[in-house]
């Protein structure tokens, strides 16, 4: 099975749309959103965030709760129809025996997995090959052996074949400068990390 693999949309309705279609062009069989589709601090009007939530829902697969639908929530930002799914949704799945979390597992709202040290906390804490969160808006590829039980960095370039290997991947995020995304093979247990091609802004 082919998945693809976002985050950190903030509320990048087009962005998130141009991923499901070049997810779906890759051959993916499911769509998975690791949170934050909206965004608290932008000022965005309740009826832009029921746009994003509602692409969100129709086209993914799972979608997590990240800090900002969690803030959203709290401010009373969202309508009340948009506000009843995204308290449905969790900071925490798994699917397929893959771990998704919007942040870390210690604080699945808000702690930055940025370090060795934290990394390999999720990977053993992690029952499966491999598991994925976002928060961080970085690609980013850490791996655990039985010989190394901490966690190491490995590229995020070309096709990466985890054999007998443990992984936590971030696929990036949707928003920002270099939006990009994560296109795993459950069974040939690979993942690509692959950029979103966004149209340049046009100039006035």
């Amino acid at each position: 099975m082919l998945v693809a693999v976002c985050s950190d949309v903030h509320n990048h309705t087009g962005r998130l749309v141009a991923f499901a279609t070049a997810a779906r062009a890759a051959g993916a069989q499911e769509l998975w959103c690791l949170g934050d589709v909206v965004d608290a601090l932008i000022g965005a009007p309740p009826a832009a965030h029921a746009s994003t939530v509602a692409a969100a829902v129709e086209l993914c697969d799972v979608v997590l709760a990240g800090n900002h639908e969690l803030w959203c929530v709290q401010r009373g930002m969202l309508d009340a129809a948009t506000r009843e799914i995204v308290e449905g949704w969790s900071p925490v799945e798994e699917r397929h025996g893959v771990g998704l979390v919007h942040a870390s597992l210690q604080d699945p709202f808000m702690e930055f997995v940025d370090t060795p040290v934290k990394a390999a906390r999720v990977l053993r804490e992690t029952s499966g090959w491999l598991a994925l969160h976002g928060h961080t808006h970085t690609r980013k590829l850490w791996a655990q052996t039985d010989a190394y039980p901490g966690a190491q960095i490995r590229p995020t370039r070309g096709t990466v074949a985890a054999g007998a290997d443990r992984l936590l991947a971030n696929p990036g995020a949707l928003t920002g400068g270099r939006p990009s995304w994560l296109l795993v093979d459950l069974a040939a247990r690979t993942l690509r990390f692959l950029p979103l091609r966004v149209a340049p802004p046009v100039s006035s």
